[in-house]
């Protein structure tokens, strides 16, 4: 899950660099087969329409700090679970695709706050539609 892009030595303090980290991030999960299943079989994303979305939903959720409420990303994923359940291996990859593009390319109070909205999105994710514990990844907020 290594990416060849140079290390930006930046936090993900600005739109730019959120919308690099984005890009590279959904980079990688357009490659995994296991996520094609529900971009492409599932849900035939539109990946310009789809990055300009998730560069939004990040922007605001970085940099002006506000919260957002978990159950909107729960209910934009439930039909997708619906149709191919979710499993624990699944919220790893994606996490471990989300960790490592952050560390590859950045670092920074913004880049922990990143992460922790990231684990705790995915816990709650885990948690609520698939009924499963993705264990330590747990936010201390949860």
């Amino acid at each position: 899950m290594s990416s060849s892009r140079s290390h930006r030595g930046r936090d993900l303090d600005d739109a730019g660099e959120v919308a690099e980290f984005v890009a590279r991030f959904y980079r990688q999960i357009a490659q995994d087969e296991r996520f094609l299943h529900y971009f492409h079989t599932l849900a035939h994303v539109d990946w310009d329409v789809h990055t300009r979305d998730l560069t939004a939903f990040w922007t605001g959720v970085l940099l002006t700090e506000r919260d957002r409420d978990p159950s909107g990303v729960l209910e934009a994923h439930r039909w997708l679970h619906a149709a191919t359940a979710f499993d624990a291996d699944l919220f790893d990859r994606w996490l471990e695709y989300f960790d490592t593009t952050l560390d590859e390319g950045w670092r920074g109070p913004i880049v922990e706050r990143a992460r922790h909205r990231a684990h705790g999105y995915a816990w709650a994710m885990a948690r609520r539609l698939a009924d499963i514990d993705i264990g330590a990844r747990r936010p201390a907020h949860a």
